[in-house]
């Protein structure tokens, strides 16, 4: 069911921008590719898990009967356990870093990456909630600079709203750069993402994939 949303998403969201106007035709192109890299990897992951269930045999039943009531109970009894678990079966653990959407990268995030959850700061909305309107989005999380004034004129001129948040150690633990700019896609994954921040990089990226100017 997971498989089916994330195809429903993916394909949704750029549906939704090429018949709005806000993106060119090409940006259906980015479909298959991002989501069949992930189908491959699933069937792959199924079909040997499916193997290793219902073959007939001594070894496979030991597998069956001994070492998965025994061994996995205790592998996610352990916090990295449930983690590498609860985002395997969500499927948050999805990337889409080999994309033709996907450019750049700003401290332990790259483009193609989902969009981690950071709180709310005071007088700020945690990085979850402007997602909700389902639009491209910049983000910036550090101070005020000319730079950073260029790129939201950039942005704005195509109708795309740049958040700025002040620098904290949960955006740090979230392996956000300091002062870098994130385009998060409709769907919360980045786009593109630069350390420093170049005005003519962010509108070259907008005007081959995203928003005509106006």
């Amino acid at each position: 069911m997971n498989t089916g949303i994330g195809d429903a998403v993916n394909l949704g969201w750029k549906l939704a921008e090429v018949l709005q106007g806000r993106a060119p035709e090409a940006l259906l192109d980015s479909y298959a590719p991002e989501r069949r890299a992930f189908a491959t990897r699933l069937v792959a992951t199924t079909d040997r898990l499916f193997q290793v269930v219902t073959r007939e045999g001594g070894l496979a039943r030991w597998v069956r009967t001994r070492v998965f009531p025994n061994v996995m109970p205790r592998v996610f009894d352990t916090a990295r356990g449930r983690a590498y678990l609860f985002a395997t079966v969500s499927q948050t653990r999805i990337q889409y870093r080999a994309s033709a959407l996907s450019e750049g990268h700003g401290g332990g995030l790259r483009a193609g990456d989902r969009w981690p959850w950071i709180p709310a700061g005071p007088g700020q909305d945690d990085s979850f909630t402007p997602l909700s309107q389902r639009r491209w989005q910049g983000f910036v999380y550090g101070g005020p600079s000319a730079a950073l004034g260029d790129v939201r004129a950039v942005c704005g001129r195509r109708g795309i709203s740049v958040q700025v948040s002040p620098w904290s150690a949960e955006a740090e633990a979230a392996r956000v750069e300091r002062d870098a700019f994130y385009l998060v896609r409709p769907d919360g994954h980045v786009g593109f993402a630069e350390g420093r921040l170049h005005p003519d990089a962010v509108d070259d990226y907008l005007a081959r994939h995203c928003t005509p100017a106006t």
